[in-house]
C-alpha cells in the first residue's frame, strides 16, 4: 500500500524516484494473483531472475492504472485542526495531452516516464486511460459530483476521474471498455511473470 506521507509502520518507506520502480513491482506482484483458499498463505519472496526494464515499466503502468490506485488533487481537506491539500503527482499525462483547464501542480511523473519505453501492452493501457482522462477534463460535471469527489483541482488523480465519470453515468461520453480491455491484457501478460521470476513459488 502506498500513502502519501510516512506512514507509522515498521514496513513503510518513503516513495521516491530512486525506488519508485521497486514500489511499482511490490504493489503490482502482490495484486496480480488473486488471493484463494489455495495460495492464500503463499509467502512473497525477492526475485530469482533478473528484472527487465520492460517489466519494470509495465507494472508502473499496471499500477498507475489499477481499481486500488486512490490517488487524488484535492482542497479543503481538514484534519488535526488544519486545513490541507493534496497534490497528485501520479499523473502520467501533460496538462496539453488531456485538455486541462489549468496547471498540474506536479509533473514528476510526466518527468519520470519521460526516457522509458513501453511494451505495447503498457501503451494501449497509457492511451485508453489517456483518453478517459480527456472525457473528464472536457465534461461539466454537476455540482454534487464535483463536492463528492472534490473536483476543484486540475491535478485530478485515477481514482476521482474514474469515480467522477462512472458516476455521472454518460457511458456514450466515457467509455472504459477499452481500458478494462487493455488492462485485462497487460494482467495476463504479468501474471505468469509473478512465478517465472520467482515472486511465488511455483
Amino acid at each position: 500500500m502506498l500513502f502519501s506521507s510516512g506512514y507509522g509502520s515498521a514496513r513503510g518507506f518513503f516513495v521516491n524516484a530512486e525506488n519508485l520502480w521497486q514500489a511499482a513491482i511490490i504493489f503490482s506482484v502482490r495484486r496480480l494473483i488473486k488471493p484463494t483458499w489455495l495460495n492464500d498463505r503463499d509467502q512473497f519472496l525477492q526475485p530469482s531472475q533478473p528484472i527487465s526494464d520492460d517489466f519494470r515499466s509495465d507494472c508502473l503502468v499496471w499500477m498507475l492504472f489499477n481499481g486500488s490506485n486512490l490517488t487524488a488533487g484535492a482542497d479543503g481537506l481538514y484534519w488535526n485542526a488544519r486545513d490541507w491539500s493534496l497534490t497528485n503527482h501520479f499523473i502520467p499525462f501533460t496538462e496539453v495531452e488531456v485538455g486541462a483547464r489549468g496547471k498540474f501542480s506536479s509533473d514528476f511523473m510526466v518527468r519520470y516516464m519521460k526516457n522509458m519505453t513501453f511494451t505495447p501492452e503498457a501503451q494501449a493501457v497509457l492511451e485508453a486511460g489517456r483518453a478517459l482522462f480527456r472525457c473528464f477534463h472536457a465534461t461539466q460535471f454537476p455540482r454534487k459530483i464535483r463536492d463528492e469527489f472534490k473536483l476543484g483541482r486540475p491535478d485530478a488523480g485515477w481514482y476521482q476521474v474514474r469515480r467522477a465519470l462512472e458516476s455521472y453515468g454518460d457511458t456514450e461520453l466515457a467509455d472504459f471498455s477499452f481500458v478494462k480491455k487493455t488492462y485485462a491484457a497487460l494482467s495476463e501478460k504479468l501474471r505468469p511473470m509473478v512465478y517465472s521470476l520467482g515472486f511465488l513459488p511455483k
